[in-house]
């Protein structure tokens, strides 16, 4: 194609080639300069983009786009400095939908995204525009310096008054139960902040807490000193205000934390986004034993040094009272507690996390006997007056609560937990002192007062799924007819994977509407996602009894037969549903899918091209294409399709490895020859291995199958992949269709197994997972596991030779993974280049002749550690055709000190590395890199 011209009958020749080839690069760009030439520069800008993942010139589309990405990032500058930063966004935003951003639009949406308050996003941004020492970045730097100077837990706020001999006591126990909290979290930088607030006190108190602080300056202390005595309340009330983080504790100077409370209250609350507090329960001095039930329950739920309070919810109720009549300490804890306990539930722990001390003075002495049941009835005594305001102003105090309550749920505008009414809509009586609280096995008490589903929707939209699956569970528990609240619980658990939790929703919505067939298609679906598929089958025709031409029914029965082993059947279905729906591309790959499995391989590269027609960019139109080729012997135009259908989504493992396959046979021959398959009731497949997951997660996959199989004496069977090239694995091809095993499942039997725990074989069974969670119950194996991956004999030879280099180079090798190309949702997250530039800061003088070496898939980042003279695996090895990666994994095998992605890839990498003398990985709430454990944490964060 020469020109852009018609043809006889009007027709632009690029659409008569793009009829004939989908994915014809040349006819795309013709069509892009046709829409710029007409002045629509958003197409073309989109057509150009498609064109170059089909040819993959990088270089060529930074010209073709590089000039209008460069105005519109000027434009949108312009507009921040008029101070008009929305505007900026709307003219970026449409860019950043069509291509990645990177450079200057990257940069420019960047900042405008800061200024947005974006800041996740921002540094995102960021981290692909590689311009560490732009604007951006020293602004970007800034807030993470500040928030890790002010990024705290929670504070612990202690009154004194007269402490002097037991002040440090108090603050040696916060020290202990702060350590404890950073064990358990494992998070050596998590902070808890101390605010001794001194009541104006005559003896050495203050001096004390300086001295405590100066000799502990690793634990963050404020000293805040009254010139007046104010009392208890007031003062919690001074200390609170100059707290930081999102949890408050109270402690009294003369008690004292154990060692599990802070970590005890503070889990309780982040696991329980619906609880406004927890209480634990008290140890009381030399009387403990003594202490009658009711006693003990009524302290426990009026004390505040066992609670843990959110921050919002202490400042919703205001604080302590302040009246006079509470002043200096009277009752003011127990009206705290009921206001408190009056808007909002909470948590009970029974565990015994706080010691209350007995002193001469103090109320646990003067109630000594009433407590404990001894002191003898008293001659009834007029009420006191002042006890009388107490109560009064306590009711005005929650009285004005529930109003402010109501304004906030009329109104909007609280970001809090949900507020708490009592069954039925009706508040807890004025005089009431129970508080809306439950044991921590039993879940607390349900807020009613407002629609949990309009709360869960709004979670959701927030962000906050834990916060949402609560309230769509408990919505659906009152309400059991109430069919909206399980469709949203169950669309929320199956997007987070609780399987039992949306299956249990789903089907309650077929139970309340048995005739719709849309509720029958869902849960199907549902089954299908689990790898349920006999149970899908009849559900799916259920639908299609009550709606014959349900399309999406039609193709989930189809792809249900076929995974049953059921071909034929499954080629019958998906055929209807085609014809029900002949312009759906997936329906058609699927169809091509069907049709290779028969045999069919002609008419398995017509379905998939006509998918490709419907939907150039479509992932599995490009593999069925790629699968047909193969099968008609046309092995270049199959290894294109691969390489085109790696261009639609680089992270899917199919296309991936079956490239890579392709590769190493050309370049080396056939992999060693399959074992033998086990007998029946010894056999253990995984079919999934190579199409689930790209190199490292694959080695993770097959390792962990590899340890069970040894553990249960089966022969694992699994399909062609890249460990029979590299590390001449032998194991037999998957054999006749085993019965499939629900993925979450089968990691669980799996996991199980390696932690000695007692679970059913898995014997005669096809089992897939990622095995991306801890890998402590791998520890234990961990010499097993690392010899599955030796080298093979084609590989051996470069991997030597490929060190020998690396430590001609330097001494002490320091390797970084930077991953990006696939990367940048989800839990795929990227770490900013500046976390990686800080830590190495700090180790790089410590080390002996450093070399420093940088594995990534994006070679602009290297420049940011040009300090640091760093070699990448192009300076070390010419590329294996097939598998380019492994250099770069080789050398996180063998370097001396590793920081890694959050990535399989180089996680995996630290499993198999013996040299190294630390790990360190990016950790996203403290905004730097951590040390951690391969064989003690989880792959992904």
């Amino acid at each position: 194609m020469a020109r852009d011209t018609t043809d006889a009958d009007g027709v632009p020749p690029y659409r008569r080639a793009l009829a004939i080839d989908p994915a014809d690069a040349v006819a795309w760009q013709h069509a892009a300069r046709t829409a710029r030439a007409v002045g629509d520069g958003l197409r073309s800008i989109g057509l150009f983009v498609r064109a170059a993942r089909l040819h993959g010139d990088l270089e060529a589309l930074g010209r073709q786009i590089g000039e209008p990405l460069r105005l519109a990032a000027s434009r949108a500058l312009s507009r921040v400095q008029a101070g008009a930063a929305d505007e900026a966004a709307a003219l970026l935003e449409p860019l950043a939908r069509i291509v990645p951003p990177q450079g200057d639009l990257a940069r420019t949406l960047g900042i405008v995204r800061l200024i947005q308050g974006r800041d996740a996003e921002a540094e995102r941004l960021h981290a692909a525009a590689g311009f560490e020492d732009c604007g951006l970045g020293v602004a970007l730097r800034g807030i993470a310096r500040h928030k890790a100077d002010t990024d705290f837990l929670g504070t612990v706020v202690i009154p004194a008054h007269r402490m002097e001999d037991t002040i440090e006591r108090a603050l040696d126990s916060v020290a202990a139960a702060a350590r404890v909290y950073r064990e358990a979290a494992r998070d050596t930088r998590s902070q808890v902040h101390v605010c001794v607030v001194d009541d104006a006190s005559p003896d050495e108190t203050a001096s004390r807490v300086l001295r405590w602080a100066r000799e502990h300056p690793e634990q963050s202390v404020a000293l805040i000193a009254n010139n007046r005595n104010q009392g208890a309340g007031r003062s919690r009330n001074i200390g609170a205000a100059a707290g930081l983080g999102r949890y408050v504790w109270f402690l009294d100077a003369d008690d004292y934390f154990f060692e599990r409370h802070l970590v005890l209250t503070a889990t309780a609350l982040d696991h329980n986004p619906d609880a406004g507090f927890v209480r634990t329960g008290m140890h009381f001095d030399t009387i403990d034993q003594e202490v009658t039930p009711e006693w003990r329950e009524a302290s426990e739920l009026s004390y505040p040094c066992n609670l843990c309070v959110r921050r919002v919810c202490h400042d919703m109720i205001g604080g302590f009272p302040e009246e006079a009549p509470f002043h200096p300490a009277v009752a003011d804890d127990v009206a705290y507690g009921r206001a408190l306990h009056s808007i909002f539930g909470g948590i009970r722990i029974a565990e015994k996390t706080v010691h209350y001390t007995m002193r001469a003075d103090n109320a646990l002495a003067r109630q000594r006997l009433t407590m404990t049941g001894a002191a003898k009835p008293a001659e009834p005594t007029p009420p006191d007056s002042r006890f009388v305001a107490i109560e009064i102003l306590t009711q005005r105090r929650i009285h004005a609560l529930r109003a402010k309550r109501s304004a906030l749920l009329r109104d909007g505008g609280w970001n809090g937990p949900p507020f708490f009414t009592a069954q039925g809509g009706e508040d807890p009586p004025e005089g009431s002192s129970a508080a809306p609280v439950a044991a921590l096995s039993e879940g607390q008490d349900t807020p009613r007062a407002i629609d949990l589903v309009a709360v869960g929707k709004d979670a959701i939209q927030a962000g906050q799924l834990d916060r949402a699956i609560v309230a769509l569970t408990r919505a659906a528990i009152e309400d059991p007819g109430r069919t909206e609240a399980w469709f949203e619980l169950g669309l929320l658990a199956h997007r987070l994977r609780r399987d039992t939790l949306a299956l249990t929703a789903f089907r309650a919505v077929t139970g309340l509407h048995p005739d719709a067939a849309g509720a029958w298609c869902n849960l199907g679906s549902m089954l299908l996602d689990i790898d349920a598929h006999a149970q899908a089958v009849p559900r799916l025709r259920r639908a299609l009894v009550l709606q014959p031409g349900h399309t999406n029914a039609q193709c989930l029965l189809g792809r249900a037969n076929r995974r049953l082993g059921h071909a034929e059947q499954g080629w019958r279905d998906l055929g209807r549903a085609l014809r029900l729906a002949p312009a759906r591309p997936d329906l058609n790959a699927d169809c091509a899918d069907a049709a290779l499995g028969l045999g069919d391989g002609a008419g398995a590269a017509e379905h998939a091209r006509q998918a490709l027609r419907l939907s150039p960019d479509l992932y599995s139109g490009h593999v069925a294409l790629a699968g047909a080729l193969e099968s008609l012997g046309r092995l270049d135009e199959a290894l294109v399709a691969w390489e085109r259908a790696i261009h639609c989504n680089p992270g899917f493992g199919e296309a991936f490895t079956r490239r890579a396959v392709t590769l190493l046979t050309r370049r080396w021959g056939p992999p060693p020859l399959p074992a033998p398959a086990g007998g029946t009731g010894r056999r253990l497949a995984s079919t999934a291995l190579g199409r689930n997951g790209r190199f490292g997660n694959q080695l993770l996959q097959y390792g962990v199958l590899r340890l069970y199989a040894a553990r249960h004496g089966l022969t694992l069977e699994v399909p062609s992949w890249l460990g029979r090239h590299l590390y001449d694995h032998d194991d037999p091809l998957p054999g006749p269709a085993l019965p499939r095993v629900a993925e979450a499942d089968g990691e669980a039997a799996l996991t199980a197994s390696l932690l000695g725990e007692r679970a059913a074989v898995l014997a005669d069974r096809d089992v897939s997972g990622y095995f991306c969670g801890d890998t402590t119950p791998l520890a234990p194996f961990k010499e097993e596991f690392r010899a599955l991956f030796s080298p093979g004999r084609h590989l051996q030879p470069y991997a030597d030779a490929l060190l020998g280099r690396l430590r001609d180079a330097g001494r002490t090798v320091v390797a970084l993974h930077l991953r990006r190309g696939d990367f940048g949702w989800g839990r795929f997250w990227i770490a900013p280049v500046s976390w990686y530039l800080h830590w190495l800061e700090a180790v790089w003088p410590t080390l002996d002749r450093p070399l420093l070496f940088i594995a990534t898939d994006d070679p602009t980042q290297v420049r940011a550690f040009a300090a640091y003279r760093p070699v990448t695996g192009c300076d070390l090895a010419e590329p294996i055709a097939g598998a380019e990666f492994f250099t770069d994994f080789h050398v996180l095998c063998h370097a001396d000190r590793v920081a890694i992605s959050n990535s399989s890839f180089s996680f995996v990498a630290t499993m198999l590395n013996r040299n190294a003398g630390g790990f360190h990985r990016p950790e996203p709430t403290r905004r730097a890199l951590l040390s951690y454990d391969p064989w003690a944490a989880p792959v992904l964060i």
